[in-house]
């Protein structure tokens, strides 16, 4: 496995504000940790059945030749 830490710096950089020596001082642990509040919104099925509400799939238009 590959560690995105080059990835994670310009993250602690932009969007918590920490300095560099900081974010390299900062245990994996309490890393990932905070990472936690970050991921995005999983895609629910209700927010699917929304859509395909307002959206209908209608006639051929979205199929594949």
């Amino acid at each position: 496995m590959s560690w995105p830490f080059e990835s994670w710096h310009h993250i602690a950089i932009r969007r918590f504000n920490l300095n560099p020596d900081a974010f390299w001082d900062m245990p994996l642990r309490d890393w990932l940790g905070l990472l936690e509040g970050v991921k995005p919104q999983s895609f629910e099925r209700k927010i699917l059945d929304d859509l395909l509400q307002i959206y209908p799939d209608e006639g051929g238009e979205n199929e594949h030749d």
